[in-house]
């Protein structure tokens, strides 16, 4: 019989989404900074660099949905989901740490060879933990709106994380003698915060509500399915993966646009971020208010203009001006508020969706193909950009002499690129309709049919 026990205290939700800290961590770290590493402290070639940093994307194809339906099918005394929080938050931090301790005079391929492979493992240590956590979203709170105040709490958590590893993150890789030494102290102090804040979540989710059901055979084509043909889900992942490629290409840009562009110093990028997201964390509760008014999707539609927008003055912003740039990304910070809180509350929505239609409720595969969604967005955005640096002449190694042409296509690289994806998720969210008045509908609809599976069960 199906079991929800409650909804969550605001004890256990605050708890849980401190787990978030250690994920926005290793999610802001490889985005923003890791091609970085790769070209200017390694002095990897960029298509070589960016290639290292896709190919453990494409393995995240294989074992995110696999961990997702591990955790559907689990049975222990703790939890379907908790097991796994323990085992990848005890992992993920020294992994991801383990990235930066190549040898820096090794030749290139062993160097590719080293940072692919932990980086591979890391990122499936990080999905042992990701997945399964996310996918306590659906259980935590089955209301509508709960649910956005309950991805509130978790997009904060994601900001604070945000924050503390953009600004500490070029502090501490600039503060030894090299970068490849820098980034080896920064693989350590960011592994033991990874470690720590997931343990706190695996601790502080003891009691919250779960969901258990009949245990079903496994059958990987009824899965892949399933997902495919969840409507909602499949128009959703679609907008996400066009988001978190727009937000991967900048990203990563960003120091180079700084750094070669513009021609200040690495350390300003973590102010520049971090000011994008303070905006976003105290932005994040009126978007959670304005949900409650306009609902999910016009606020995510608002959201994604918004951020859209402020991609294109970076590209006539002249050097001695680069300040501007706070202003710019603060104003984008705003939007990402919106573009981070409605997707991430409106996802658990999609479970329901899929149990009125097959009667099974996976809630682990559907966030393990959206935990897919956001790594191989951010991903392959750092592979565009790899690409792109490769294709306007961009030289590898800190202090390397840029033509022109590498300048200027580096700007183009951080507006343009993301203009199109921007545009492109705004198009597709278009055709979303799991409004909240369908979602009580198939709530109450659910209702029936697990009453009537009681009822038959008891006869």
């Amino acid at each position: 019989m199906t079991d929800f026990r409650g909804q969550a205290s605001t004890r256990v939700k605050i708890g849980w989404a401190v787990g978030e800290l250690g994920v926005a961590t290793f999610v802001g770290l490889t985005m923003i900074y890791m091609l970085f590493f790769l070209t200017q402290a390694l002095r990897m070639p960029p298509m070589l660099a960016g290639i290292a940093l896709l190919i453990p994307r494409l393995w995240d194809v294989m074992i995110d949905p696999l961990i997702g339906t591990a955790s559907d099918r689990t049975r222990t005394r703790v939890g379907r989901r908790r097991p796994f929080l323990l085992a990848g938050g005890l992992t993920f931090g020294a992994l991801f740490a383990l990235i930066f301790f190549v040898d820096e005079s090794a030749a290139t391929a062993t160097k590719f060879i080293y940072v692919t492979a932990f980086y591979i493992l890391s990122s499936t240590a990080y999905s042992i933990f990701d997945v399964p956590y996310s996918a306590m979203a659906a259980e935590i709170t089955t209301d509508y709106r709960g649910r956005t105040e309950l991805t509130g709490y978790k997009m904060i958590a994601a900001r604070i994380g945000i924050v503390l590893s953009v600004t500490v993150g070029p502090l501490l890789f600039t503060s030894q003698a090299t970068l490849a030494t820098g980034f080896r102290l920064l693989g350590i102090v960011s592994g033991a915060f990874m470690t720590a804040t997931c343990l706190v979540a695996f601790w502080a989710t003891r009691d919250a509500p779960h969901f258990e059901g009949p245990m079903h055979q496994f059958n990987a084509r009824e899965e892949i399915e399933a997902v495919v043909r969840n409507r909602p889900f499949r128009i959703l992942w679609t907008v996400f993966l066009l988001q978190n490629l727009a937000i991967g290409a900048s990203a990563t840009t960003l120091v180079y646009l700084i750094t070669i562009v513009m021609r200040a110093d690495a350390k300003v990028v973590g102010p520049l971020i971090a000011t994008s997201a303070v905006v976003a964390l105290l932005a994040t509760p009126l978007w959670v208010f304005i949900s409650k008014c306009a609902g999910k999707r016009a606020g995510y539609f608002c959201g994604i203009a918004l951020t859209a927008t402020m991609t294109l003055p970076a590209l006539i912003i002249q050097p001695d001006y680069y300040m501007v740039l706070f202003l710019i990304l603060a104003i984008a910070g705003f939007g990402d508020a919106a573009n981070q809180l409605f997707p991430n509350s409106m996802i658990p929505d999609t479970v329901e969706v899929d149990e009125a239609r097959t009667g099974l409720r996976r809630e682990g595969a559907i966030f393990g193909a959206w935990s897919f969604c956001r790594k191989l967005g951010m991903a392959a955005g750092a592979f565009l950009v790899s690409t792109g640096l490769w294709s306007v002449g961009f030289v590898s190694g800190s202090g390397a002499a840029q033509s022109p042409e590498a300048i200027h296509g580096i700007r183009v690289i951080y507006c343009v690129l993301p203009l199109i994806l921007w545009l492109g998720a705004l198009l597709t969210l278009r055709y979303y309709d799991l409004t909240e008045d369908r979602f009580d509908a198939i709530k109450s609809q659910l209702a029936v049919q697990r009453n009537s599976t009681a009822a038959a069960k008891d006869c």
